[in-house]
């Protein structure tokens, strides 16, 4: 009934198409800002202050030292601890000086933007291209022949080029960033990037933009994955009193302090948390041994994370999980060698995230139905008055930014028109993730080395393609190797987050893309500063997985492949598969199985974290069943214990490690 109140509300406010002025009068965007909260400059400063930092402390103890994975997870522990911290201040503040204290939507926005930035220095984008950019020029030698089989394909002015000492420097540290030399070396490449990356992120802005309306106002989607931020804006007192919270924070702390020291004294007794069970000594003999590197984890936070998830979902996570297993078991038992990679579970979870996006779109129909009749001035069109730009705008600017990533990768050396498949494939995953999170929060995501690139190679075999269209699919590698830190996601729980807090959307944009600009300038800066001072030669996170990339072109070229027919029809058969699951999820209610659970439930994350699911899943089925929803209240502070127990501790280990330049215990990964 209040949710109703609010909207009759919001509707009686609003002004009829008809009745109201053009959605870029002054008078109307002040009316608006004086209903509604804007973003304020103390936020975004306190937000950009801290960018720099946080990008340098996660560039070192995931690129540097590997000990930590923050972005490898859909809540950044990193993140989530400097909120923490800034919440926890903030109360002192508030007791002694009130009207100096932070707002709830101010420690949102502080959140939100730090989350958008570290999506740059995550370890699934800048982390990867700016080695990638530096290695094949410094690595190319008689014995690869890269200087036939990959450089000459690829534009110099993309790449790091002849400058001896700036390829030094990259790969083997001990160097300054800093010389003049350095510096113009690195100008002609990262300006090409930084103009890409600023319109890959301005596409997939208006994509969400299109969204925004129906899922967070008409959906109302729940948006797992920012509750816990939320409760630290709002509701942090109340939960530093529950006696619950400090048994699960305490428990989990002390367990990452008794493992952290463990790892630095061998003789000390271990908690077994990561890999407490392995089935490799167990799974020897066909066809077990098909799945013998199958393990068991107990990270508390996971468990925490997945008491917020939708039962449903964390249920079809495990069981298909376990269902893709049983499939390597049965391939194994049948023999089946002339098919490499056969039963192509991967290409089959291609072929659900892509079904995810499609059904996202579907769902939305009415809603696009509404957007198209207000961006061709018809009657009954969608009301954009609230939005953070009016309809037309954001589709000229989505045209505008898809233009430039098409010509961009043109100029690469690559054909248009597969240009255009393979952002319409790109964005088809981005809408998914969005989707996923918003709905349903997986504690993870990432499709590894299932890009768009990978689909069409399978699709027309890397003979066909030529070397030049190969060579533009490889520079795109550095935002394809995974899904893990996806902006699209980040972006729109931000949209979320200023619905709740009662923000403008159009001021809550203008944060988003401060955010965009503020965390990519500290996302490169602080992966060039440390790899010159540290090189990736011989490191734990070796090259930032450039060699795999360029070795995989080189392969492609000196050996081309023909379509891989069994690979596509498995992404097509993942595809149809996901797209039945989700219409029975539409028609019976009662349906438990998920296709996010189906497209998930290959990826190196669900490796990881397929128990601590199932044991999540479990406890909160228990409790909600024998304890209804006053007790799934009442325990909720438990597992936020669980999550911030282990983000605290944790993150004191990486910036430990960090501080000591040393490799230290990491409690995921």
């Amino acid at each position: 009934m209040a949710r109703q109140g609010e909207e009759k509300r919001a509707r009686t406010a609003a002004p009829t198409p008809q009745s109201s002025p053009p959605d870029t009068s002054v008078a109307r965007i002040e009316e608006m800002e004086k209903a509604e909260g804007i973003v304020t400059w103390r936020a975004i400063g306190i937000a950009c202050a801290l960018m720099p930092i946080l990008a340098l402390w996660v560039v070192q103890a995931e690129l540097i030292w590997y000990s930590g994975h923050s972005t490898a997870i859909s809540l950044f522990f990193h993140v989530t601890f400097v909120v923490f911290l800034i919440a926890l201040v903030n109360l002192a503040v508030e007791n002694r000086w009130p009207e100096a204290a932070l707002t709830p939507g101010e420690l949102m926005t502080i959140y939100m933007m730090l989350a958008i930035a570290g999506t740059f220095c995550s370890h699934d984008l800048i982390q990867v291209m700016i080695p990638m950019l530096g290695f094949p020029n410094y690595f190319a030698n008689p014995q690869n022949n890269w200087e036939v089989v990959v450089l000459q394909y690829i534009p110099s002015w993309a790449i790091l080029g002849g400058d001896q000492e700036a390829l030094n420097g990259l790969a083997v540290g001990n160097a300054s960033l800093y010389r003049w030399n350095v510096l113009l070396a690195w100008a002609a490449p990262l300006a090409f990037w930084f103009v890409f990356l600023m319109a890959l992120m301005g596409a997939l802005l208006t994509i969400n933009i299109f969204f925004r309306q129906h899922w967070t106002e008409r959906e109302k989607l729940s948006f797992p994955v920012i509750q816990i931020p939320m409760m630290l804006a709002t509701g942090l007192r109340e939960l530093l009193r529950s006696r619950l919270f400090w048994i699960a924070f305490c428990l989990v702390g002390l367990i990452d302090i008794n493992n952290g020291f463990q790892y630095f004294y061998p003789n000390l007794p271990e908690i077994p948390i990561v890999r407490a069970f392995t089935f490799r000594e167990y799974f020897v003999e066909r066809p077990w041994n098909a799945i013998s590197t199958t393990e068991i984890n107990l990270y508390p936070f996971v468990i925490g994370l997945t008491y917020f998830m939708p039962t449903d979902l964390a249920f079809s996570c495990w069981f298909f999980y376990i269902f893709f297993r049983l499939q390597l078991v049965l391939a194994a038992s049948l023999g089946i060698h002339d098919l490499p990679g056969f039963p192509f579970i991967h290409e089959q979870a291609a072929g659900g995230y892509m079904a995810l996006g499609l059904l996202a779109i579907w769902l939305s129909r009415r809603h696009f139905l509404g957007v198209v009749r207000r961006i061709l001035g018809l009657p009954d069109g969608a009301d954009d008055s609230r939005e953070p730009m009016g309809y037309r705008m954001t589709l000229a600017v989505f045209v505008c930014c898809s233009a430039v990533l098409v010509i961009q990768g043109c100029l690469l050396g690559a054909a248009w028109h597969l240009m255009v498949i393979f952002f319409l494939i790109f964005f088809l995953y981005s809408i998914a993730i969005a989707r996923m999170r918003a709905e349903l929060g997986p504690p993870a995501h990432d499709l590894h080395a299932l890009g768009p690139d990978v689909l069409i190679h399978n699709a027309a075999g890397t003979h066909n393609l030529g070397h030049h269209n190969i060579a533009a699919f490889t520079m795109f590698f550095w935002f394809n190797r995974a899904y893990r830190s996806h902006f699209s996601a980040h972006s729109m729980e931000g949209f979320k987050l200023a619905q709740v807090n009662r923000i403008l959307a159009r001021s809550i944009m203008k944060a988003m893309m401060i955010a965009v600009v503020a965390g990519s300038l500290a996302a490169i800066w602080a992966v060039l500063h440390a790899l010159y001072v540290h090189g990736y030669s011989g490191r734990m996170a070796g090259d930032a997985f450039a060699s795999e990339t360029w070795n995989k072109m080189a392969a492609w070229i000196t050996f081309p492949q023909k379509p891989r027919f069994a690979a596509t029809s498995a992404t097509g058969i993942g595809l149809a598969f996901a797209l039945f699951l989700g219409a029975l999820r539409m028609r019976f209610t009662w349906w438990l199985w998920h296709p996010v659970g189906y497209a998930t439930a290959t990826s190196w994350s669900m490796d990881k974290l397929w128990f601590c699911i199932f044991a999540g899943w479990l406890l909160k089925a228990l409790i909600t069943r024998y304890g209804g929803a006053r007790l799934y209240r009442e325990a909720m502070p438990f597992f936020v214990g669980l999550v911030l127990g282990e983000f605290t501790v944790g993150s004191l280990w990486m910036i430990y490690g960090s501080i000591a330049n040393t490799q230290v215990y990491h409690f995921w990964g």
